[in-house]
């Protein structure tokens, strides 16, 4: 055979011995087949001590093999140390190895008429549900060769004691057949499942990335204006409906063109997203922000009353106020406050961010930075009145 031929072989041998990937699946199958094992061999232990006929036996040696296999299995089972260790794990090698110690136990316990050959077929069936069918049938070879080889060290020569080897062995290949080709199905089920979980969670992510740009602005981060009147509206029902005070601020940046015409709409974005990062910071986690339009936000602020509304108005001119650190001294913004408050201005929505609009343009006219309620502005019409 050339070199290619032997390397070939090499690497198809090493696929055989080699482990599935540990995924979910595959860390189930090993805590069942762990559990089974220490099952497995406390009834050995049970029936070896009180229900089989242990006469012809070399009960020492039976004791011995278990009680090592048990040694091995309780910490493996209780532990599991398959999760930290790929020595621990169900591998051919270790099955080659629990093939051997079936087969010790077979040879202390009355060998070919031994009970535990059927040992050999949870090991079977074991290895169907954590390898491929190729890997469980190479197993089932290694299996019946040394049932075979412990088989004819123990019989007494016979048609029927050669019978029941025929059976035995036939026996496990169609299992390793049948449980390789069930445990195929399952694990392809099992794959299909992923997929489609795996499908389901990105679209569920796609949807939520849709419905956050649905209702986020892009350039901000904040609520844009339709889902924040949609917030909006739903606060303002609660707070009419439990007769709570709610109030709204209507702000717009001060000099906005000016920064926009002199230093470009791209650093007027990065001034923009600044400002509505201050605003967004000074307030609590109920309170509800979006972008109205422009350099101009609402702010909906629920259960405080117009005179607090008022303080956190001051709160935010002063946090915007930070973003002047860098900027020319004539090219500074500030910010315009209005307040309109439920239910000392309106009940209603659309009229309660009117007055607050209306607010905040009595704020710039007084020179901007500073805030206005709708009561100042209700005493500023009564002047106007007064004068004509």
């Amino acid at each position: 055979m050339s070199d290619t031929g032997l390397a070939s072989e090499g690497l198809r041998l090493r696929g055989l011995l080699q482990l599935p990937p540990m995924g979910e699946r595959e860390v189930r199958m090993e805590a069942l087949i762990a559990r089974l094992r220490l099952l497995v061999i406390i009834a050995d232990l049970v029936a070896i001590q009180f229900f089989l006929d242990t006469t012809e036996w070399n009960v020492g040696g039976a004791w011995l093999v278990h009680l090592f296999a048990l040694a091995y299995a309780v910490p493996l089972a209780l532990l599991q140390l398959y999760r930290r260790s790929q020595v621990f794990r169900t591998s051919v090698a270790s099955a080659v190895f629990d093939a051997a110690v079936i087969a010790t136990a077979i040879g202390f316990s009355d060998g070919w008429q031994s009970p535990f050959f059927m040992l050999y077929y949870l090991t079977i069936v074991a290895m169907a549900l954590r390898f491929d069918l190729r890997q469980t049938v190479l197993y089932t070879l290694i299996a019946a060769f040394s049932y075979t080889c412990v088989y004819f060290w123990t019989w007494d020569p016979g048609t029927d004691a050669f019978g029941q080897l025929f059976l035995r062995v036939s026996y496990m290949f169609i299992l390793a057949v049948c449980a390789g080709n069930l445990a195929r199905e399952e694990s392809a089920r099992s794959q299909q499942v992923q997929v489609i979980e795996k499908l389901n969670a990105e679209n569920a992510r796609l949807a939520s990335r849709n419905e956050r740009a649905a209702r986020t602005d892009r350039l901000t981060g904040l609520l844009n204006r339709g889902y924040f009147e949609k917030l909006a509206h739903r606060q303002l029902r609660r707070a009419r409906s439990a007769n709570h005070y709610m109030s709204v601020l209507f702000c717009d940046l001060d000099r906005m063109k000016r920064i926009n015409d002199e230093l470009g709409h791209e650093f007027g974005d990065r001034i923009l997203k600044r400002a509505a990062s201050q605003i967004k910071g000074c307030l609590r986690q109920n309170d509800i922000v979006g972008r109205y339009g422009g350099d101009e936000f609402v702010v909906v602020l629920p259960d405080l009353t117009r005179e607090t509304a008022f303080e956190r108005g001051d709160e935010l001119i002063s946090a915007v106020l930070t973003i002047n650190d860098g900027l020319p001294d004539d090219l500074h913004i500030g910010l315009s406050v209005g307040v309109a408050a439920c239910p000392f201005d309106a009940t209603d929505y659309q009229l309660l961010v009117r007055l607050a609009d209306q607010a905040m343009y009595l704020a710039k006219r007084a020179g901007g930075n500073r805030v206005r309620t709708a009561n100042d502005l209700r005493l500023f019409y009564e002047e106007i009145r007064d004068v004509a």
